[in-house]
């Protein structure tokens, strides 16, 4: 595949949690997780972690009171996030939200919703970013 999904790979799966600091300890206690960050949802206030596996596969955990679904999303790295955003739309995704920075995460972002539903992150980072995993 060419442009600008051309390369595009899975970076994570997020979830909603209602017992986050259950979960985290779940995750990093028993599967051998570790916390590469918390953070701050942007939409809800409330809190984040982000996680890695031992081989690096990562989960964005997103604190709610209830789950509902509306946060939960696959996220793909891609090389430029505007670009691919704008394929994704002429492609028949609906916009959730249009390009932004994520200054804690050293990254650029952008949500869409699929034809079927799901949820699509697309994102990039910048080089020293505390969520960028290479295995």
């Amino acid at each position: 595949m060419t442009g600008p999904l051309a390369g595009a790979v899975l970076d994570h799966v997020g979830t909603e949690e209602t017992d986050i600091d259950g979960r985290v300890g779940f995750l990093v206690e028993v599967l051998g997780f570790r916390v590469l960050r918390w953070g701050t949802h942007v939409v809800t206030g409330m809190r984040i972690a982000m996680l890695a596996d031992p081989a690096g596969t990562k989960l964005e955990l997103m604190e709610v009171a209830e789950r509902t679904g509306e946060l939960e999303h696959v996220a793909y790295r891609v090389a430029d996030v505007d670009a691919a955003h704008a394929l994704l739309l002429a492609a028949g995704c609906t916009e959730e939200r249009a390009p932004f920075d994520i200054p804690p995460a050293a990254a650029r972002s952008s949500l869409v919703r699929e034809a079927a539903g799901h949820r699509l992150q697309l994102i990039a980072y910048r080089p020293g970013s505390p969520d960028l995993v290479v295995t």
